[in-house]
């Protein structure tokens, strides 16, 4: 998508959003909740919310300006959906936001695929983002990942073989190739980039043991 342009005090701006919530939150949370990791401008969970009113959608971004884009997305709503929230913050510190058992689902749409070997512990398929989300999720939880990136598909399929407790239900390198997952898909922003540029979607579906 190119270099974004940082936005001045976009820091602070988000904060006065009622859809930002904080760690002080986490015991007013709805059990049962979906998640994205790197939410992104939003796209994505803005459909999923507006698409599911009866549940409770959360968006973990880190970076400021992109979050603040999100917001501004759903400033244009005549109708904005009650039942979306986002979290201003890394991935590392969902144990403080999240309850044990929690999360039904956790998506993991396109994440950086940190190609370079001393960058393997920031990929957020990696033993020890596997394990924080197995903890956080409740029985028969899911994952579902994306990517456009073959090397970071086949590395994650490494790491589910050694950390055996997260099940894979599906798996393929060619998504647009499948209908049937195709037909209540919600494209993100990179995803949409990506088809039209013909590259290939990986997907892994993932179940709680």
């Amino acid at each position: 998508m190119g270099r974004i342009r940082k936005i001045k005090n976009a820091e602070t701006l988000i904060k006065d959003y009622p859809q930002i919530i904080s760690t002080l939150d986490k015991k007013n949370l709805a059990n049962c909740l979906e998640v994205e990791i790197g939410s992104g401008k939003g796209n994505f969970l803005i459909n999923k919310a507006i698409n599911n009113p009866t549940i409770t959608y959360i968006g973990v971004e880190r970076d400021s300006t992109i979050l603040l884009k999100a917001l501004r997305k759903l400033d244009l709503l005549i109708t904005k959906p009650s039942n979306l929230f986002f979290i201003h913050g890394d991935v590392i510190d969902i144990c403080k936001w999240f309850n044990r058992n929690s999360v039904s689902i956790f998506y993991l749409n396109f994440p950086d695929p940190w190609p370079k070997k001393r960058h393997e512990k920031k990929r957020l398929t990696n033993n020890a983002y596997l394990k924080l989300y197995y903890d956080l999720l409740i029985k028969n939880g899911t994952i579902e990942f994306k990517t456009d990136n073959l090397g970071l598909y086949e590395y994650s399929l490494d790491s589910l073989r050694s950390f055996r407790k997260l099940q894979i239900q599906y798996k393929t390198i060619d998504m647009y190739s499948d209908l049937d997952r195709l037909k209540n898909n919600i494209q993100t922003e990179y995803e949409q980039k990506f088809v039209h540029q013909n590259i290939k979607i990986k997907k892994i579906e993932l179940i709680k043991n």
